[in-house]
């Protein structure tokens, strides 16, 4: 099972800019567009951010419960 600490713990190990987009977008609920203007980068770039931290904290977290 997927604790907090497990959670916290993928967090910590995604690059500075992705766990902040991350944060921002998922336990912030903002917008692509917020986390854009908050972070002052192109949309593009929020949404690039986000997409990758999500996809490596789900890798992460699946190596955990996989076992790995």
């Amino acid at each position: 099972a997927v604790t907090r600490g497990n959670v916290a713990g993928a967090l910590r190990a995604l690059p500075e800019e992705q766990r902040r987009a991350v944060v921002l977008a998922v336990l912030g609920g903002r917008t692509a567009r917020e986390v854009a203007e908050i972070e002052a980068v192109p949309l593009g770039t929020a949404k690039t951010r986000i997409r990758l931290g999500l996809r490596r904290l789900r890798a992460e977290l699946a190596g955990e419960v996989d076992g790995g």
